[in-house]
Parts: C-alpha cells; sequence; structure tokens
C-alpha cells in the first residue's frame, strides 16, 4: 500500500463565545499548536490547503460562568475543539469535533486567606480564575484526544498500558475498542474485570470487545455477576450473549425465556436464543 501522505497543521483559533475570562485567545491557540505539534500526528509548518496536501485546522470555542453565592464560589468552563481536515476524506484525516466542561471552586469574601493556583494574593481575580481554568480544561481535551487517536497505530504494550492504567474514559475506551478489532485476546482477563467498572461507557466497550473476540468465558461472569431485576443490563446481557455463543450462553437464555417475571425480558431472551440457535446453523453450515 502506498504510504499516507502527512498531515500538515494549519490554523488553529480559539474564540470566547461566552463570560468575561481574561483569556488570551491567541496565546492559548499557540499552546494547542504546540500540544499538537509535538503529538507527532501533523507536521510543523508546510503548506496550508491544496487538494493535495491534507491539512488539520483546529477551531476552538470557551464559554466561562462565575456563580456565587454569600461565602463561595463557583467557576466553570466549557471548551469545544472542531478538528478537521481538508481533504476530508484524506488518508489518516482527522475529522471530530470534542467537547469538556471543567470547575472550579473558590472563596468569597472581603479577606480570603489561602493560596490558591493564582499564588498567595488573598484578592481572587475571578476573570483570571476563568481564564486559566479555560485553558487548562482545553489542553487536557486536546490531551485526551491525541492520546486516544495515537491508539490507533499503537502496539499491543500501549494498548495493555491504556487498559491496565489510569486514562481518562475516552482513552480507555479507545484501547479497549483496538482491542477487540485487533482480536489480542491475551486482553481478555482485563476486558472481564472491566464489566465492573464504574463508568457505563467503558463497560459497554468491554462488552464490545468481548462479543468481536467471541470469548466464552464472558457468558459466564455477565451471567453470574449481573442482577436479573435491573432491565436495563438484562437486555444489553441478553443480545451479547446470543453474539458471543456457546452452549452456556443457549441454556441461560432458555432459563430466562422460560423463567423471568418480567414479560419483555422473557421476550427478548427469546428471540435472542432464536438467534443464536440460527447464527449457530449458520456456522455449522449446510
Amino acid at each position: 500500500m502506498p504510504e499516507a501522505p502527512p498531515l500538515h497543521l494549519g490554523d488553529v483559533t480559539v474564540r470566547l463565545e461566552g463570560g468575561d475570562a481574561a483569556l488570551d485567545e491567541a496565546g492559548l491557540a499557540q499552546r494547542l499548536r504546540a500540544q499538537f505539534q509535538g503529538s507527532g500526528l501533523a507536521i510543523a509548518g508546510g503548506p496550508d490547503g491544496g487538494a493535495a496536501v491534507p491539512t488539520v485546522r483546529i477551531a476552538g470555542r470557551v464559554a466561562t460562568e462565575i456563580v456565587e453565592t454569600e461565602n463561595k464560589g463557583l467557576c466553570r468552563a466549557a471548551v469545544s475543539l472542531a478538528i478537521t481536515t481538508r481533504p476530508s476524506d484524506a488518508p489518516g484525516a482527522l475529522n471530530e469535533e470534542i467537547s469538556a466542561g471543567g470547575e472550579e471552586r473558590f472563596d468569597v469574601g472581603p479577606e480570603i486567606d489561602r493560596k490558591t493556583d493564582l499564588g498567595a494574593d488573598p484578592k481572587i481575580d475571578r476573570r483570571v480564575l476563568a481564564a486559566r481554568l479555560a485553558e487548562r480544561t482545553a489542553s487536557d481535551l486536546l490531551g485526551a484526544f491525541l492520546q486516544r487517536t495515537r491508539l490507533r497505530t499503537a502496539g499491543p504494550a500501549e494498548l495493555h498500558a491504556a487498559l491496565a492504567g489510569d486514562a481518562a474514559p475516552a482513552v480507555r475506551e479507545e484501547a479497549i475498542r483496538q482491542v477487540g478489532a485487533r482480536h489480542l485476546t491475551n486482553e481478555v482477563p482485563r476486558l472481564l474485570g472491566l464489566l465492573d467498572d464504574p463508568d457505563e461507557g467503558t463497560r459497554d466497550a468491554a462488552l464490545g470487545a468481548l462479543i468481536a473476540l467471541r470469548d466464552e468465558r464472558a457468558v459466564a461472569k455477565l451471567t453470574r455477576d449481573r442482577s436479573l431485576r435491573d432491565r436495563h443490563e438484562m437486555l444489553k446481557i441478553l443480545d451479547a450473549i446470543s453474539l458471543i455463543g456457546g452452549k452456556e450462553a443457549a441454556e441461560y437464555l432458555a432459563f430466562v425465556a422460560d423463567s423471568h417475571d418480567d414479560p419483555e425480558i422473557r421476550q427478548a431472551a427469546s428471540e435472542a436464543r432464536d438467534r443464536l440457535r440460527r447464527r449457530a446453523g449458520s456456522d455449522a453450515g449446510p
């Protein structure tokens, strides 16, 4: 296969669209540019635009809000980054809009004697506080995107580290998807553990990867540890184990179809059992 042409980094812009943060828009745009360039996903400088030169552009939007009561304050920041490539169908093109929010609490009063990230000055400049929160949120948001994007071409060791480490949920979900897509069966024990993760997105991604791997160990985990009373979870589990298949899956679906006290769950289990049977017959061949 011919090697994909390199991506060039074009315009990076940031605009404050709400609030009165003391935001240096050009300065933040420059920091985001340096952060992107440091990732190795795009070439610094180079031509901007043209059909033969895939060019990435970043457009950031920021809004901030300050809420205060008698002695407490809350600063909020919302950041979105539109990352686009022209031509949009170029090999390796990055086309995604991402967003995140951040918040920071602070004390309100005539005399505030505590250190903050602004230093020891007892008088907080709320506009500066909002700007710093927005800058931090934007940097974290872009950093998670870059890390997640790099995982698409990462090796097994890097994917394993992303699964086992303290990565952001979106980064970990991408690592899980890659494990399933590449059929990295060595990661099945970790995926089984992630079925109990407190984050639903992570649990769903782990379940999807186990379905892609068709690993029957997931059936025992799902049928043993999930409550038969949680309709939302049950519907997902019934569909998942019908896709994974195997004797234990068929027996569980038959049990639920015959004995569950919720008619909707019984019907769903019956339909899942039928799908499993048809799939098993199709896999067996003539």
